[in-house]
This record gives structure tokens, C-alpha cells and sequence, in this order.
């Protein structure tokens, strides 16, 4: 009888604590309410006990995202049972036990949220670039360097024969400070595709990357090859203006 007592208290403080560190739990009646205060909120739906890789990178995305004040990370739990709680939201949104779990992205001014697509697999960096991409927030993506991120935008801002003395500024810091670096060395040769074949390059890079993901990859390679995407991804932001980049994750 202890026992039990002891499994009736000690379980639900334990996963309420677990629970208050990740994503926010939002259902049917707080939903609305705190999604238009926040300038962009993700929410996953899924069922209301998730236990996997998608979940995982929620988590962690919503614990790096915690300074983020413009940012809402949340989850809508979903009960096929009882009361069937939040149902009928998730279902709102084309979330339903068949395709869960599911993304959207809201954005405050646009009517419609979008759908984070997963067929390159889940990772927080995959999020993170989602986010950014649709936002402008900045987002810290790894492999990637503040002030070479500020300088791809620059560069992908300026004219063609400024970009020339870009990327002429890149070798020189390469020089100073990032000579041995992988990240440094994904930059430069990024500029330099860009200057010889144009801004097509972006995108026709972005594709090939995005179908080599899909394939069956270690896990080396899909790590190396999502650093050069969160870095591709700066150069394709170029219609952000580099002050409003933010300096928050």
C-alpha cells in the first residue's frame, strides 16, 4: 500500500518536472489564446505520451529556444480515448492519429500555418532551419559562424563585382582566424560557386543535397552533409536584411 502511495505521488511530479522542461502543452482552450502573442510558434501534434526521435528534438529545441521571446515552441497531446481531448483542434490543422506526429509553423499575420516536411528526417538543426527560413529569425545552426553568416548575407546583398571583394574579405579571415576550419572552408566555397555560376548554384545545390539526404546515409555523412545545408541556408536568406539579423540563439 506505501508502495502504491509512494508510485501515486513520486510518477506525475516527476513527469510534470521532465515535462516543464521542454515544449508548452497547449489543448483546445489555450490554444488560440497563446499562439497570436508570439510572432511565430511551431507545434507539434501528436499523441499525448510521445516517446520518440521527433519529440526528442522538440525538446531540445524548445530548451535552446527558451531566450527567444519572439518564439513559441509547443505541443498539442492528442487522447484517441475518453474525452478524446483536442481531437477535434489537431484535426483543425490535418493532424489525426494517421499522420502523427505533425508540424506547423504559425506565423503572426498569415492565415494559414505551414508544415514542417520530415522526409529528410528530424533533427532540431532540421527545425531550426524550418524556423528560420520562414521567420528570419536568427537561430544559431551548427556548423555555422555568426560573423560568416552576417558576411554570406552581405555578400548575397551586393553587387556582382562587390562580391568578388567578398570574397576576397573570406580568404583573409579564413586567414586570421579560420584557416583550419571545415565550417570556414564550406563558405568560401560556396562564395565561390555563387560568383562563377550565380545564384541558381543556391538552389540547385539545396536540391541535390536535400536528395541525397532522403537516400540511406551513415551517420557521419548525414552530419557533414547537414552542416554544408545550415550553411547553404544563410546564403538563401539574402532578402534579410543583415540588421535585422538577430543575435539570440
Amino acid at each position: 500500500m506505501r508502495l502504491l502511495l509512494f508510485l501515486c505521488i513520486f510518477i506525475p511530479t516527476t513527469y510534470q518536472t521532465a515535462a516543464s522542461l521542454g515544449p508548452i502543452e497547449l489543448d483546445e482552450l489555450s490554444f488560440d489564446k497563446v499562439i497570436r502573442k508570439f510572432d511565430a510558434a511551431i507545434v507539434k501534434f501528436d499523441v499525448a505520451f510521445p516517446y520518440d526521435d521527433m519529440h526528442d528534438a522538440f525538446v531540445a529545441l524548445a530548451k535552446d529556444a527558451k531566450d527567444v521571446d519572439e518564439l513559441l515552441v509547443a505541443t498539442v497531446g492528442v487522447k484517441d480515448y475518453g474525452d478524446k481531448e483536442n481531437k477535434k483542434l489537431a484535426k483543425k490543422y490535418g493532424a489525426t492519429k494517421v499522420n502523427f506526429p505533425i508540424v506547423k509553423l504559425f506565423i503572426k499575420g498569415k492565415e494559414d500555418p505551414l508544415k514542417f516536411d520530415d522526409s529528410i528526417g528530424v533533427t532540431t538543426d532540421a527545425l531550426r532551419r524550418f524556423i528560420r527560413k520562414n521567420t528570419g529569425l536568427y537561430l544559431n545552426l551548427t556548423g555555422c559562424i555568426k560573423e560568416l553568416d552576417e558576411l554570406a548575407i552581405k555578400f548575397m546583398n551586393a553587387s556582382e563585382e562587390n562580391r568578388k571583394i567578398m570574397l576576397k574579405v573570406l580568404e583573409e579571415a579564413m586567414d586570421h582566424g579560420y584557416k583550419n576550419s571545415t565550417s570556414g572552408k564550406i563558405y568560401k566555397s560556396i562564395m565561390v560557386k555563387v560568383v562563377e555560376k550565380g545564384d541558381d548554384f543556391l538552389t540547385l545545390e539545396h536540391d541535390r543535397l536535400t536528395n541525397i539526404l532522403r537516400d540511406q546515409v551513415s551517420k557521419e555523412q548525414k552530419k557533414a552533409l547537414g552542416i554544408r545545408m545550415n550553411i547553404l541556408q544563410t546564403f538563401q536568406e539574402f532578402d534579410m536584411k543583415n540588421e535585422d539579423v538577430k543575435d539570440e540563439l
